[in-house]
């Protein structure tokens, strides 16, 4: 395998664990922590599982990028018309040009109201507008088609086929708490935040609704390696995460329900290139680059003891790693 996993990270996180595949061929780094250790992963949430299982739901054709969200959501279609699509779910872009942490206050019946009576400004899919709402709803019609929570969907789906034995929603259920790494001291809830999920959105929807989509997943870095691995064995989910689906606005680019080409956090794009991705508000992330099958993970705890004022330091961290691998 090439080059050595090494890191100048110890002041981003108390901990930290980082994998590499290249096809198949893994080696994974625990910094003050275990190989198997498991993280609040965020944002990784919208991908997987919710982005992938919507992507598995058109392959099947059980659903269409091009269904209206009204179709299949009820409380959405009290607002709203069939103007906006699975496909701009996908994609995040519906104009939700405003925090879900400025609604973590709200009863959560409340929370799910503002998310769907939201008047959009912008027509649905002229503007990317990446956040949160967009993945609760697409979370909410897959429990609709499916007809089953989305934590059980995805345990059916997803985790227990690729042996992913240590991820889910509520890790303290499953887990021993030792093998949780501590996410913040949390202003909020006055507490240090072990296997509960640190997204105050999330978290407070899921008292009522149960797991969403948008955030909330547990992991480990094998695990990830499982399911990245997986993705790469799908020549249907390898074109649609190479693609740019908003090729048609200027300057934006992402894939389906996964990001695509962002410099950002994966370090240098050459010319020709596609590598797919995602990252979560933790300090979590992973990319892919189908070409030669190699997959990057990193696991850590970039918000502990205390959230940073922004994103800066762990993603100048997520891309000089990437671009050692990308070469």
């Amino acid at each position: 395998m090439h080059g050595q996993i090494c890191y100048d990270g110890s002041d981003l996180f108390t901990s930290c664990c980082i994998g590499v595949s290249r096809n198949g061929e893994r080696e994974i780094t625990p910094h003050n922590c275990e190989k198997d250790s498991i993280f609040d992963c965020a944002s990784l949430t919208k991908s997987m599982p919710t982005g992938y299982l919507a992507l598995r739901a058109i392959e099947s054709g059980l659903l269409s990028a091009e269904t209206p969200v009204a179709e299949i959501l009820p409380d959405f279609a009290k607002y709203h018309n069939n103007e906006a699509k699975v496909f701009h779910l996908l994609t995040h872009s519906l104009d939700y040009r405003f925090p879900m942490s400025s609604l973590k206050d709200l009863p959560p019946q409340e929370i799910w109201q503002r998310i769907c009576s939201h008047k959009f400004e912008i027509l649905p899919g002229q503007l990317f507008c990446y956040g949160n709402a967009n993945s609760i709803l697409l979370g909410k019609v897959l429990e609709s088609i499916y007809k089953m929570p989305l934590s059980e969907l995805a345990k059916e789906k997803v985790f227990e086929p690729l042996n992913m034995q240590s991820t889910g929603w509520h890790p303290l259920e499953w887990a021993a708490a030792e093998r949780i790494i501590p996410t913040e001291i949390c202003p909020w809830r006055g507490r240090e935040l072990r296997g509960e999920t640190h997204d105050e959105s999330a978290w407070k929807l899921e008292r009522e609704f149960g797991a969403v989509g948008s955030a909330g997943i547990f992991s480990s870095v094998p695990d990830i390696l499982n399911f990245l691995e997986h993705i790469l064995k799908s020549d249907f989910l390898v074109e649609k995460l190479t693609a740019n689906a908003l090729s048609y606005l200027p300057n934006e680019c992402t894939a389906l329900g996964f990001e695509l080409n962002n410099p950002k956090f994966m370090g240098e794009i050459k010319k020709g290139e596609a590598i797919f991705g995602k990252t979560g508000f933790t300090g979590t992330s992973f990319v892919c680059r189908p070409k030669d099958k190699l997959c990057l993970v990193i696991l850590s705890n970039y918000t502990y003891p205390y959230r940073k004022p922004n994103a800066d330091r762990i993603n100048k961290f997520r891309a000089a790693l990437a671009s050692s691998f990308f070469i």
